[in-house]
């Protein structure tokens, strides 16, 4: 015997061994007589020993087909475990998803989320990393990336969960100090601005739109930090004019201490699921986006 025989024509044997017909067993296989009969013949010659004895009315094993069959069955039966075993990682919610988010979102929304969900996936554990900076999925070991706007690097999937913008707004305080700007322009020289190093934004330019029209501004920064939650202090603080998502400052709008400027402005920055193609199968990961998303539809 040169090579290993086929897992193929070792099924077909094992049924028709069982059956005692080679007609049964294609009828079961949904095959062809003619493909049974090949298929042994071929198993037969590779091992080169005779599994059965033939006649006209019916066939019977050789004593090397019992111990191919018994052989044969342990085989397939450890292959159908395999799968299973294979089925069941990909399918059970256990084990443990590495996590990493900005601050802001995450304390905000995305703790709230986990308390939620491990209400219903108890087996599932969640190491959450909060930082404000741009994360390495690969060599920080992390199995998703919650991305709020920025550029995303080509060789993640990167799958939109939730809509989002950025806004100007500036507290009450700086606005009697230094009127309302008209125009973004305005926030390049004649305003001061608070701008904000957090993961992949880039803090020196503002990409912006209105109504399909596009603009980039080079902020006046006079602040500039790696945390939205200061900045949103210096902003209420009324040290200048910030661009910041909603979701953030909504509180601090309706309760007055921050007031939205150049209203017909935004910056589209969009929630994003962002993970390595090693895990897109992950059933862990699969249901946490799929649950997020439904959960941020509801909130945002």
């Amino acid at each position: 015997m040169d090579k290993l025989p086929a897992l193929e024509d070792i099924k077909v044997f094992v049924t028709a061994a069982r059956l005692m017909s080679f007609s049964r067993a294609a009828e079961q296989l949904m095959v062809s007589p003619a493909y049974v009969s090949k298929r042994i013949k071929l198993l037969e010659k590779n091992l080169g020993l005779a599994l059965f004895f033939r006649s006209a009315r019916a066939i019977s094993l050789t004593q090397e087909g019992e111990i191919v069959l018994r052989t044969g069955e342990r085989l397939l039966l450890g292959l159908e475990e395999m799968k299973s075993e294979l089925r069941a990682s990909r399918e059970e919610i256990r084990g443990v998803l590495r996590i990493s988010c900005s601050t802001g979102f995450g304390t905000e929304y995305i703790n709230p989320f986990i308390l939620s969900l491990r209400s219903h996936y108890p087996l599932l554990a969640i190491d959450l990393t909060l930082a404000d900076r741009a994360v390495d999925l690969i060599s920080e070991n992390m199995d998703l990336d919650i991305c709020i706007g920025g550029a995303i690097p080509d060789q993640y999937i990167a799958r939109r969960i939730a809509g989002n913008t950025r806004i100007f707004c500036a507290a009450p305080s700086y606005l009697d100090r230094h009127g309302w700007p008209e125009h973004p322009r305005e926030l390049e020289l004649q305003h001061s601005c608070i701008t904000i190093r957090e993961r992949n934004q880039a803090p020196a330019s503002w990409k912006i739109e209105r109504q399909g029209e596009l603009m980039t501004v080079s902020p006046n920064s006079r602040l500039s930090v790696n945390n939205g939650d200061v900045a949103k202090q210096w902003c209420v603080n009324g040290q200048g004019i910030l661009l910041r998502s909603i979701w953030s400052v909504m509180h601090e709008l309706e309760q007055g201490q921050l007031v939205h400027v150049l209203p017909e402005w935004q910056q589209v920055a969009d929630v994003y699921a962002v993970y390595s193609q090693s895990t897109r199968t992950n059933a862990n990961l699969r249901t946490f986006i799929e649950n997020l998303e439904q959960y941020l539809a509801e909130r945002l």
